[in-house]
């Protein structure tokens, strides 16, 4: 009887070291994931700042004497037949069939960095021209392009409603508007304070790749997504962290409510103000055209901020103040009639 209860007290024992020698492990086994998962944070690679700082050590083309790259109808058909000139057409396939610049290629919008690695030799141009319908989708690929290293890339300026008066009147002159001129303030609203940058995450370890990944990513979303209406920022201006992208002094002029003055080419490198934009909010740019500020746009996504475009920029809303104050605005003059080829569809 004395060995039987022996036996049975040492059983417990037995099961009480194996219950005990389970939660031992289980709690080594949690504590080495622990301390994986911290290493693993410990080591994430730092990809905002190799980006930005690669960006600003390739030729910071936002704040570049290049930016904005842009040039007039007029000058693309003095170049029209030349070797080392190409054209190419980023709107829809069947827009292009109806009539395009002659000789241009018709490119998709999403597949312009596969087209140039692969379709073409970029370097063989001295100039590689991108149209579109108003040139805000063409900046802001032409923007993204530049980043990438492909200095000899242009946007046709005002697209395609430059170069022929049916196009322009389903585009520019259809969306020029004084409608919130009378709507203007004229004080000096203060940026945000600095805050942290936006964390990228690409799974890359070196600048290059982080950039062509990023810009891989950020072509996915359809380009009309990126932008906002002049009647949407002028009823909800609170919902959004407005730029106006001008020198202080045409800002202090007239500016969308809300809005706070960047300084073109200065005010967004790493070392200005870069950190007074939100993270958790939508940043909208508006420059005269929306073209300027498409390719900033470009910029500011590539680094993880949510950034739109003003349509067609504030001459979508205070045009005639554009005109008196001759800041670049669209007008008749700005559109040649030139002619259009229907014949060749495709690449």
């Amino acid at each position: 009887m004395k060995s039987k209860f022996i036996q049975i007290i040492m059983t417990i024992a037995i099961l009480f070291n194996l219950q005990a020698c389970k939660e031992n492990k289980n709690k080594q086994e949690a504590s080495t994931v622990k301390d994986q998962t911290e290493n693993i944070e410990k080591q994430k690679v730092p990809e905002f700042d190799l980006l930005v700082d690669y960006l600003a050590q390739n030729g910071d083309y936002i704040s570049s004497e290049f930016c904005p790259a842009m040039i007039g109808a007029n000058k693309v058909k003095e170049n029209l037949g030349k070797s080392d000139f190409l054209v190419l057409d980023v709107r829809k396939p069947e827009h292009f069939s109806e009539g395009h610049i002659p000789g241009a290629k018709n490119v998709k919008y999403f597949d312009i960095i596969n087209y140039f690695e692969n379709d073409i030799q970029p370097n063989t141009y001295s100039k590689i021209v991108l149209v579109c319908y108003s040139g805000q989708s063409a900046s802001y690929l032409t923007s993204l392009l530049n980043m990438l290293g492909y200095d000899n890339v242009y946007a046709m300026k005002f697209g395609m409603s430059s170069w022929n008066k049916k196009n322009a009147q389903n585009f520019w002159l259809k969306n020029i508007s004084d409608k919130y001129s009378d709507k203007l303030e004229t004080k000096d609203n203060p940026k945000n304070s600095p805050d942290k940058f936006p964390e990228i995450y690409t799974g890359e370890t070196e600048a290059k790749n982080i950039l062509r990944k990023q810009a891989e990513n950020i072509l996915q979303d359809p380009f009309k997504g990126r932008l906002i209406s002049a009647d949407e920022l002028f009823n909800h201006p609170d919902k959004y962290y407005i730029i106006n992208y001008w020198p202080k002094e045409k800002y202090l002029a007239g500016h969308i409510p809300g809005a706070i003055q960047y300084t073109p080419k200065k005010s967004l490198s790493k070392n200005e103000f870069l950190n007074t934009l939100p993270k958790d909010k939508t940043i909208v740019l508006y420059c005269y055209t929306g073209q300027h500020a498409a390719m900033v746009a470009a910029y500011l996504n590539l680094l993880g901020y949510d950034a739109r475009i003003l349509k067609y920029g504030a001459n979508s809303f205070m045009h005639n103040k554009l005109i008196q104050n001759k800041w670049h605005p669209f007008s008749i003059k700005k559109i040649y009639n030139y002619k259009l080829e229907t014949a060749k569809i495709g690449v």
